[in-house]
């Protein structure tokens, strides 16, 4: 094989990920607006921001959270989009995450710890792209229980 054809299926291949990045409206920053935000009973996580880059078939979730006690904590996952659990480490609340692209607009995400879901979440952006509406519905543990609605804006 020559270096040309080697470097057509490069190409070829990078393209994907290029374009997935390009216009998709769930990547890039977001912050969470605590005053839009309905947190179930829950307190609120701090400041949290969350950046979604695009992997092929999947995103990299960077989480940067500053808790109550202004302890900073980051987080960072690839997972596909492809409704498969996947380990998540780094993250006392869960094992695994399960990521389905329903659209350009929406993703459900299943979470699970111990093998058991703990809760099921669906982001979604607005058309115009500047809100990213995060709903949680929280089963285990069952003091934990119920439905948090987080809004970020786009940074």
């Amino acid at each position: 094989m020559s270096i040309r054809h080697i470097m057509l299926i490069a190409a070829m291949l990078s393209v994907p990920v290029l374009l997935l990045g390009g216009d998709d409206p769930l990547m890039g920053s977001w912050k969470l607006n605590q005053s839009k935000s309905n947190f179930g009973g829950q307190p609120s996580p701090g400041e949290l921001t969350r950046t979604y880059e695009p992997i092929l078939n999947g995103v990299r979730i960077i989480r940067e959270l500053e808790g109550p006690d202004g302890k900073p904590t980051t987080g960072e996952w690839e997972i596909p989009f492809d409704g498969k659990d996947h380990v998540v480490k780094g993250d006392h609340r869960l094992d695994t995450l399960a990521l389905r692209r329903l659209n350009l607009y929406h993703v459900e995400a299943v979470a699970k710890k111990g093998g058991k879901v703990t809760n099921t979440m669906r982001w979604d952006i607005s058309k115009d792209g500047k809100t990213l509406k995060w709903t949680s519905k929280r089963v285990l543990p069952p003091e934990e229980a119920g439905t948090v609605v987080r809004i970020y804006d786009r940074q």
